[in-house]
């Protein structure tokens, strides 16, 4: 058992759109940035059209969550005097035209960054949630990060919430992951036998210009490079801030539940193809269809899946006072299926307007009751 005291934080980016159209407003971060008071701070993103918030450290999950929707309040209350939408969306259903309208944000590190990725950088309409989760030191960190690879699908596919770009249903269920598969390193990294190798890895990606520091080691989990904590990037921005709290506090469950095994199997090299291959199938497939365990390397249903994560990670959920959290959190994925799904229905049945409807609910209510929540073994 971990006797860390495991802090949970989660970042979020926001795309800022027509209310109408749905495209991305060049320069409304800014607007929104100057005019944000104190208790709603927030920051820029690569894009103009984008800002981020990010929640302290929180000890508990219920802390999370209460500055969490402060943050997502404030930030709306705040895109609706500009006349914009806050979109908790992992891609905006339609992109500016290339050219001057679509922005990179006037920062001189975006703008090195987007003179390294030429094109890429004016297509990059992405918007994601991290997670961090705190570690008692970097061997720790190496630990959940090899852990971590197995069940990275799983993770993608839960919280895919991109299915839509440039007009037209991608036929993904993240196509923000595909669209970041573009860049150097977006993916599961390789499996570390220390802290030493983890940092000499990225000194050699550095000293061969591939990167240009620390904080551009893009793996969807990495050590962070400026807190002591592991950080998932892999999920898309979430609709629901119950639904991201709660994904977190699942995410602090595992990374705990790996660091304390003494299972064998928690230090065993994972196969890095393997890995980016499932991930690439959760992309597109979301937990509508089997996913690929590659731990494994089988197919598995992705109901299945779920159950097995919850019963793995059962008693830390139990120490943290999550379980009933996560719990019901699973329940709705099970029967709703990911954030994905939800777009789609509303287009569906609206269109884009109808898109644009569900980004403008604070809490998007599911089409239809939760069943009971499982029971997880005592």
């Amino acid at each position: 058992m971990s006797s860390h005291q495991r802090l949970l934080g989660i970042e979020e980016e926001f795309a800022l759109v027509d209310p109408v159209t749905g495209t991305p407003v060049p320069g409304a971060a800014a607007r929104l940035i100057r005019d944000a008071p104190p208790q709603t701070p927030l920051e820029h993103e690569f894009l103009d059209s984008q800002v981020e918030t990010a929640t302290p450290p929180c000890e508990t999950a219920d802390e999370a969550e209460a500055s969490l929707t402060a943050l997502r309040a404030g930030a709306r209350r705040l895109a609706e005097e500009h006349g914009v939408l806050l979109a908790a969306t992992g891609t905006p259903p339609l992109e500016m035209p290339s050219g001057p309208g679509s922005q990179v944000t006037e920062n001189d590190r975006y703008l090195m960054i987007a003179n390294d990725a030429r094109r890429l950088a004016r297509s990059h309409y992405v918007n994601g949630m991290h997670v961090h989760v705190s570690i008692e030191s970097r061997e720790a960190g190496v630990r959940a990060l090899n852990g971590l690879a197995r069940w990275a699908p799983l993770l993608l596919a839960m919280t895919a919430n991109s299915p839509f770009s440039g007009g037209v249903d991608t036929g993904f269920q993240s196509w923000r992951h595909l669209t970041g598969c573009s860049w150097p390193l977006n993916v599961f990294p390789a499996h570390f036998s220390s802290a030493e190798e983890y940092d000499a890895r990225v000194d050699r990606l550095i000293q061969a210009g591939l990167i240009r520091d620390r904080a551009l080691v893009s793996w969807v989990a990495r050590l962070s490079s400026s807190f002591p904590t592991i950080e998932l990037r892999l999920a898309d921005v979430q609709p629901d801030p119950a639904h991201a709290v709660a994904f977190a506090a699942l995410v602090r469950a595992l990374v705990d539940t790996i660091v304390a095994s003494d299972s064998a199997a928690a230090a065993e090299p994972h196969g890095t193809d393997e890995v980016n291959a499932a991930l690439w199938r959760a992309a597109r497939d979301g937990l509508a269809h089997t996913l690929v365990d590659p731990g494994v390397c089988r197919e598995v249903d992705a109901t299945t899946w779920l159950s097995e994560l919850l019963e793995y990670i059962e008693p830390a959920l139990q120490r943290f006072g999550d379980a009933d959290r996560v719990r019901r959190y699973v329940a709705e994925l099970q029967l709703h299926g990911a954030p994905a799904a939800a777009q789609r229905r509303a287009f569906e049945s609206g269109g884009i307007a109808g898109v644009l409807e569900l980004y403008a609910q604070h809490r998007p209510a599911p089409p239809e009751p939760v069943p009971a929540l499982p029971q997880l073994t005592p």
